[in-house]
């Protein structure tokens, strides 16, 4: 989709992508609605972050869309204050992820500030359309079938959707009304493309040990 290649930038990045990193961001730049799944610790969020810092900080895009559902298997209560501060337990991960690949939190703050990244609930996608931007749907699998759906309804011009998840982690309570359930239907179409994140980037023995607990 977008012409990466002799686009240059002086923005110095803190760690190198893997070989297999660089062909999921090579397969997410050529796609429209992009869907990386792997086991935890893939890199899955990190692939789909340090994909849309570099294409915004060259300048193919306009902002970054980072959204995630906000689905949770233990009772948390109530959570007080506005929708930015009710969003940020469920963003940790995409922010720490930011940094990994970007080590500069006073200018990721400030892209925040200036709407560049910009944070949205899920519950207000509905209505809006995403032009120019990298939209970014992290934990995909807590999506519902008719959540799917709606965020795939937003996609606008010049833009590219990302969805990042893993059927072994779903906290949904009606396990098959997961949205990562509907890629046996779509899974041939043209604007969809899949990538398959397999390398560990987490303690060598998570692997070994979950592939022993089983999904």
């Amino acid at each position: 989709m977008f012409d990466n290649k002799n686009t240059k930038n002086d923005i110095k990045y803190a760690v190198s992508l893997t070989e297999e990193q660089k062909e999921a961001k090579r397969k997410i730049i050529d796609g429209t609605f992009v869907f990386i799944l792997g086991k935890p610790g893939t890199s899955k969020t990190f692939v789909a972050v340090s994909t849309a810092l570099d294409l915004l900080f060259k300048k193919q895009v306009d902002k970054i869309v980072i959204t995630r559902p906000t689905v949770t298997t233990e009772d948390i209560g109530f959570l007080p204050g506005t929708l930015e501060e009710k969003m940020e337990p469920w963003l940790v991960p995409i922010r720490s992820n930011m940094r990994t690949f970007y080590n500069n939190p006073q200018k990721l703050k400030k892209m925040e500030e200036d709407e560049q990244i910009e944070i949205v609930s899920l519950s207000h996608f509905r209505g809006r359309t995403f032009n120019n931007c990298i939209c970014i749907i992290d934990e995909f699998q807590n999506l519902d079938k008719s959540q799917l759906r709606m965020a795939i309804g937003r996609l606008g011009k010049g833009s590219i959707m990302i969805f990042c998840g893993d059927e072994s982690q779903i906290d949904l309570k009606q396990y098959y009304n997961s949205a990562i359930n509907e890629l046996e239907k779509i899974k041939d179409n043209k604007h969809i493309t899949i990538i398959k994140l397999t390398e560990n980037h987490r303690h060598p023995a998570v692997e070994e040990v979950l592939d022993l607990l089983g999904e």
